[in-house]
Formats: structure tokens, sequence, C-alpha cells
């Protein structure tokens, strides 16, 4: 990427549109832009944090695995920031982040970044209002591994994906993620088996339809009743 289209990329994150243009470029010039091929690690868990990541295409997947099985934080896209939490407090990263197709990715070396947050307070307070969103994305998450049953569980996940990520589509709403029943389940905190028995229930009412690009919603009003009920 040129350095126009950097900066361009940059300015649609929050954090980094708090800056002003000569501190854009100032970011710009030392920013890495990182493609990754479905399914390549960006990093793992434990690495020490050198970089504040911006996602400015395609989809990645942070896990932790705990008891040999890989678990599902957050699915994450254009605009989101990557080890944020570890940036801020100076950490190691938190997840392992892989991507679930080809992703790009901006990587902001942690130093130089911190030094320019210092003399640019609107920035750091932006920073600090996603740091904020991410807690109540985690504190969704929470609920949705141990609130309700398997089929509200799952309904969750698949109407905050549609929230986040849907497209409209011929009959309905598309989310293009191509997630398998395994990460289904495990961003609903369920079993393969329990998982699979329910999107057959659902296809076969019309409500959610398995594609080749992701899942499409065809009833997006049942499964909102799902969860509330």
């Amino acid at each position: 990427m040129e350095a126009a289209e950097i900066i361009r990329a940059l300015s649609q994150i929050s954090v980094f549109s708090a800056l002003e243009e000569r501190d854009l470029r100032t970011v710009a010039s030392v920013t890495r832009v990182r493609e990754l091929a479905a399914s390549e690690q960006l990093w793992a868990y434990g690495e020490q944090a050198e970089w504040l990541g911006a996602v400015i295409s395609g989809r990645l997947k942070a896990t932790r695995h705990q008891q040999g099985r890989e678990l599902i934080v957050e699915v994450l896209g254009p605009g989101d920031l990557v080890g944020d939490v570890a940036f801020s407090l100076k950490a190691a990263y938190q997840f392992d982040v892989v991507s679930l197709r080809r992703a790009r990715v901006l990587l902001v070396p942690s130093q130089p970044l911190r030094g320019l947050l210092v003399q640019r307070p609107k920035a750091a307070v932006a920073l600090g209002v996603q740091l904020a969103s991410q807690v109540m994305q985690l504190t969704r998450r929470v609920e949705t591994l141990t609130g309700g049953t398997v089929e509200q569980r799952l309904a969750r996940v698949l109407v905050g994906l549609v929230d986040r990520f849907g497209e409209p589509f011929p009959g309905g709403v598309l989310v293009p993620l191509k997630l398998r029943r395994e990460d289904l389940a495990s961003l609903a905190a369920t079993t393969l088996e329990s998982t699979s028995r329910r999107l057959t229930v659902w296809r076969r009412k019309g409500i959610v339809q398995p594609q080749p690009a992701g899942y499409l919603v065809k009833d997006l009003a049942a499964l909102r009743r799902i969860v509330e009920s």
C-alpha cells in the first residue's frame, strides 16, 4: 500500500481518526501492512505485544486453547483493533489471532504510538472508548457462554454476527463468514452435536440456511424471539 492509502485506512479507525493529519503521516510512516492467507496466524497468545493491529479487510478470529479445545472469543472485521488491551497494559497478547479468510491488517509499532498518545490526549481518549467497547463485547460473550439454553446461546451468536457483519441477500441477511459448525459451537459454548441438531431444525423451519459463503439468516425476527424468550 502507498502511504496515502495507509493514511486513509488509519483515518477510518477510531483511535487514529482523532489524530491530526501530520500525526497520521507520522504513524503511517512506521506502519506495516500484513497480508494474511486463510488460516494464517497473525500472532500467538503469550507473545510480547510489539504491535497494535487494525483490520482493514477480511475476517479474523481471536481464540484461546483450554484442555485441548479451541475457544473462539471474538470474530474481528474491518475497523476493529487487534491487540488493543495488550497494547494498553504493556502486556503479552491475550489471544491467538488467526485469519478466517484472506485478510489485511495494519500493524502500528507500540512504542512510537505510546509516545504519540502521551502528546495527543484526544487520541488517548479514543483508545479508552475503544477499550470500553471491547469490555462490553467481552461482557456479552460471557453472557453468551453462561446464560440460557443451547438454542438461546446459538441464536444469540448468530444475531450478534448479523448485527456486526450481516449483508442484504436475496431471501434474508447473509453472514459472510465461513465458520465451521465447530466454530459456531465454540462461540456458543456448546457441542458440535448440539449445534448440528439445532441448525438442522432451523434449516427445516426456514430460519437459517447454510451457504457456501456463510449462513443465510432467512428469519431474523424468529432468531431474536428465541434470544428474548
